[in-house]
């Protein structure tokens, strides 16, 4: 089985680190790639072993930054004492004296890295973290003779090894050393509209009063008291108590409320409130590669995609059997909860974090245009009657980072009406 474990953004913390070596742990032994490595055991205070460390570090610093970049943003990692099956741990030193230790063979000006213990099975597990190689880095070499390691052997990562570089591999690294000639981009963004109207959203007292008449018609004495067995003993089957019904109802209840909250969203969405759509413009004469864009939006806002919302189809929980019917096969399931149909890969990709989107787009081409995918903005309450969202974007193949500002205005409010139907008023 390959590694368990989220690749799309860099693994820092103590808490995620761990979660690698639980990861490793339960890998397959085939599952080493350039961008990891793993050692059941090592002693820490060896010489040799620290050779072996310093050897690893430098293959992750040397490797290609285009292709390094696709796996936790280019970060590398160790791992000793964990591999797949087998947690055997190490015997813990102090860190300043491993980082000495592998000075003399990294030297001053080598590869940055920091390292970490976590326990794991009851047992501690070294977590070494390399930094990301970028264009402009020099060659990483040793620096002190070993066995048959003499200085300035050059080191690489293949295919979950660490093996001495080949003229091909070297003529690359010295590519790499040389900077990237990078010219500043003039790319800019604008909004469909001149103005971002964003109504007041005042659906969820609505939600919680039909909740709120689900869970009294779902608790009626009716349901909750067990019926007598039937003559054939069918309503016998029912082994549930008052207390396992009283639990369903409470999951059933949550996930209806999500519910009536998915489809106030695609009614929200399918009537345009709140809407914003962005487009790239490429003026220059060259293709931009590896484009972010980055709209930052108040914290008090929250934000969707609209094709998360538009075509989607958003089924009705199933609700809890009455205590005491006879029920067969599987009756906890939600359809509600059914995951949305892969949509296969894309040449963009879309993430909304409190505050703030990220539009990461593989290229703009020359004189071209890219239009974002739209988002809506919700707002529960309001500060003021304006706001401010800030955007900036960036390319991997230039320079400059331009900046602007979409206004955001407060107007009417989205609610539902007594029959549940979607209706907007405008002050």
């Amino acid at each position: 089985m390959t590694l368990n474990i989220s690749v799309e953004r860099p693994i820092r913390s103590p808490r995620q680190l761990l979660d690698l070596a639980e990861a490793i742990r339960d890998a397959g032994e085939h599952d080493e790639n350039d961008w990891i490595e793993w050692k059941s055991s090592y002693d820490l205070t060896k010489k040799e072993v620290k050779v072996a460390i310093a050897r690893h570090v430098i293959g992750m610093a040397n490797r290609m930054p285009e292709r390094s970049s696709a796996i936790c943003h280019g970060y590398g990692y160790i791992a000793i004492g964990v591999e797949p099956g087998n947690v055997e741990g190490v015997t813990s030193i102090d860190l300043a004296d491993l980082d000495s230790g592998l000075q003399a063979y990294l030297g001053h000006q080598g590869p940055e890295w920091s390292a970490t213990y976590v326990t794991l099975d009851g047992k501690t597990v070294l977590m070494m973290t390399v930094e990301p190689p970028k264009i402009g880095d020099p060659i990483h070499t040793l620096h002190k003779e070993f066995g048959n390691y003499s200085p300035g052997t050059i080191f690489v990562r293949r295919a979950g090894r660490t093996l001495q570089a080949n003229p091909g591999e070297v003529l690359s690294l010295t590519r790499r050393a040389i900077p990237m000639e990078t010219k500043p981009q003039g790319m800019t963004i604008t909004p469909d509209t001149e103005e971002t109207k964003v109504p007041l959203w005042n659906f969820n007292e609505y939600i919680e009063n039909q909740v709120a008449k689900r869970k009294d018609l779902l608790l009626q004495p009716n349901n909750v008291k067990r019926r007598h067995t039937s003559a054939i003993g069918m309503s016998g089957m029912d082994g549930r108590t008052e207390g396992d019904y009283r639990d369903e109802v409470s999951e059933y209840l949550e996930q209806y409320r999500k519910h009536l909250n998915n489809l106030a969203k695609k009614a929200y969405v399918h009537s345009e409130r709140g809407a914003l759509q962005l487009t790239i413009s490429n003026p220059d004469q060259i293709s931009h590669q590896g484009v972010r864009a980055e709209l930052t939006f108040p914290t008090w806002m929250t934000a969707i995609l609209a094709e998360d919302y538009m075509d989607e189809e958003f089924f009705e929980p199933r609700v809890p059997e009455p205590l005491g019917t006879s029920t067969f096969g599987i009756n906890t399931s939600f359809m509600s909860s059914i995951l949305p149909a892969y949509r296969g890969p894309s040449e963009m990709d879309t993430s909304i974090e409190d505050g703030i989107i990220v539009f990461n787009v593989a290229s703009v081409r020359a004189e071209g245009i890219i239009r974002l995918p739209k988002v809506h903005f919700i707002a529960e309450s309001w500060t003021d009657s304006e706001a401010v969202a800030s955007w900036a974007i960036t390319a991997l193949n230039s320079g400059g980072r331009a900046k602007g500002s979409i206004q955001l205005t407060q107007v009417g409010v989205a609610a539902a009406t007594p029959n549940g139907e979607h209706a907007d008023t405008e002050r």
